[in-house]
């Protein structure tokens, strides 16, 4: 019997397009997401529950590094980690 993975209930993207990532700020929040995402959801990135991807654009262009939540479809602009965090909570939850 073969098996199907379950898609991930959660995906957060990583804007890395030339204005998102002008200087650097789209890799910067790709490795302090990664790193926090490790810490408080462990078993849930383990379990594949959470997926973290990057984009060449996401449509919101700013000069500020932007992220989006799947699948409520939130956006963030320059975001703080610890907003991140919640909204990957808040996903995880419904």
């Amino acid at each position: 019997m073969n098996a199907s993975v379950a898609p991930p209930l959660v995906r957060l993207l990583v804007c890395l397009g030339p204005r998102c990532d002008a200087q650097g700020g789209g890799e910067s929040l790709l490795a302090e997401l990664r790193a926090a995402l490790a810490e408080a959801f462990a078993e849930d990135l383990a379990r594949g529950r959470i997926a973290l991807a990057t984009r060449d654009c996401l449509r919101h262009c700013t000069r500020e590094p932007v992220a989006r939540v799947e699948p409520s479809g939130d956006v963030f602009s320059n975001p703080r980690i610890d907003e991140l965090l919640a909204a990957v909570a808040r996903e995880l939850a419904m």
